[in-house]
């Protein structure tokens, strides 16, 4: 059976200027057949680029016949009430905190002993779980969906390392992911789920602070540190250290009252 396709997008990939093309980005979703364009930011609005907010996607989505809609559910942010929250050293195990606020969401250093979005257990939830059965469900009848976010490259963005990775763990075999791009040369293409994740991997084991770990090499007096992460072969353990790696990276921090306002102006 030949493998269907989801596709996704950051719409400042059709950046122009100090606005987006919103026609050139819906132009785009209907070369690739798409029928449904699901916008999974937490709030889905925009103060920089206000035609992407959730009333002029959906106006937008009319005139090009592609339904729009917002699936808060597959949102980055979470609720304090939602048990998908752990200590930064305990999701990973390496001593390289505070992470600088340059490399965070929020603009705001992390420290070790903070909580914040676990990817492991964000996939896990139920109401993440319930926003990925929708999306089984619209393929049942024979939709054709893009994920919507706001960043250009999707290695940086959720719909990549929590959306999409759950979607192909759960529906690999029937459902392909593809993220549309732009090539060197300025041309529209996509990008695989599998090509992601190995540029992942070597985009991380090539940081200079990651090389100061050596977490591959053992000693006669140690193991190699990447024996303590998970998985049965030394590429799931990579692929595990790699992706708890991006977690301190970019998974939000729990909610507070002093974050509250950073959260709001987040796409």
């Amino acid at each position: 059976m030949e493998r269907r396709k989801l596709y996704t997008l950051g719409y400042t990939l059709f950046q122009n200027g100090a606005v987006i093309d919103i026609e050139k980005m819906f132009n785009t979703l209907k070369e690739f057949n798409v029928t449904h364009l699901v916008d999974v930011r937490s709030m889905p609005y925009s103060k920089q680029y206000p035609q992407c907010n959730a009333d002029n996607l959906k106006v937008a989505g009319k005139h090009f016949s592609i339904i729009y809609g917002h699936m808060p559910e597959l949102g980055a942010k979470a609720s304090p009430m939602q048990d998908v929250f752990s200590k930064a050293s305990d999701i990973f195990f390496e001593n390289i905190f505070p992470i600088p606020k340059s490399n965070r969401p929020e603009d705001a250093e992390l420290y070790d002993y903070e909580e914040i979005v676990d990817f492991q257990k964000f996939r896990k939830d139920e109401y993440f779980s319930d926003g990925i059965k929708r999306i089984e469900t619209a393929y049942d009848n024979n939709y054709t969906i893009a994920l919507i976010c706001s960043e250009k490259r999707p290695i940086d963005c959720h719909r990549y390392f929590l959306v999409s990775k759950t979607i192909e763990q759960k529906f690999g075999e029937w459902l392909g992911v593809e993220h549309i791009i732009q090539n060197k040369s300025g041309k529209i293409e996509t990008v695989s789920n599998e090509s992601l994740n190995k540029n992942l991997s070597e985009l991380i084991l090539n940081k200079s602070e990651i090389k100061k770990i050596d977490i591959l090499n053992s000693t006669i007096f140690e193991p190699a540190k990447i024996d303590n992460y998970f998985g049965n072969t030394q590429e799931e353990k990579v692929n595990d250290f790699c992706d708890r790696y991006w977690n301190i990276m970019h998974g939000w921090k729990k909610l507070t009252n002093t974050n509250n306002n950073n959260y709001e102006e987040y796409d």
